[in-house]
């Protein structure tokens, strides 16, 4: 399977453009099948234990406002009594990955692969370790935000948080739009230059 990198750190919510993530209720409320209403609970808890009555309205701003301040990789879906277009994936199923291959193995390969092509960028030796979690945003195919861990096997296999975006366009190639270390975190390689400077 090939893959391409390309950078683009940020959320593009021009409605009009085919990159645009901009999240979309699925159902309207109390419209919701059965098998929808046990997938909200499993998200975030039941309904009534949620502590808030927010609106459509407020829900779908809350949401966007968190896909754009965390670039995807942050949502608190705990927040949100409706199912979205954009949520969290669920490691040990085979929702988006083809069976036998769970979730978590098929975003693993991905990881291992954006991991390849970051280390040939920057010229490290990072090794993947495990996926932490998975955001979906699915719409005309899925992009996956994928947060994950990996070890510098240069420097004593310290771990780093990585965050990975993935573009999955059905009937189309898998494109690795980016990999990169977390924000806030220092790259080990930046850390040994402060290190000879002072």
């Amino acid at each position: 399977m090939g893959s391409s990198c390309a950078i683009d750190y940020e959320i593009n919510t021009n409605l009009f453009d085919p990159l645009c993530v901009r999240a979309s209720i699925m159902y309207l409320p109390k419209d919701e099948p059965e098998e929808v209403k046990l997938l909200m609970e499993r998200i975030r808890g039941k309904e009534e234990d949620l502590g808030h009555n927010h609106t459509v309205r407020d829900e779908y701003a809350l949401i966007n406002e968190q896909i754009r301040n965390s670039q995807g990789f942050d949502v608190d879906f705990s927040k949100f009594r409706y199912l979205f277009d954009f949520f969290p994936a669920f490691l040990d199923e085979t929702d988006v990955a083809d069976a036998p291959e769970t979730d978590g193995e098929f975003f693993g390969r991905l990881c291992k692969e954006a991991i390849e092509d970051y280390n040939k960028k920057e010229g490290t030796s990072f090794e993947f370790v495990e996926v932490e979690k998975a955001n979906v945003y699915s719409n005309s195919g899925y992009v996956y935000f994928i947060t994950f861990v990996a070890k510098d096997t240069r420097d004593h296999n310290q771990t780093k948080i990585f965050q990975a975006k993935v573009i999955h366009v059905y009937c189309r190639e898998i494109e690795h739009s980016f990999c990169r270390l977390k924000p806030g975190q220092e790259d080990s390689k930046n850390v040994a230059k402060k290190l000879r400077v002072q």
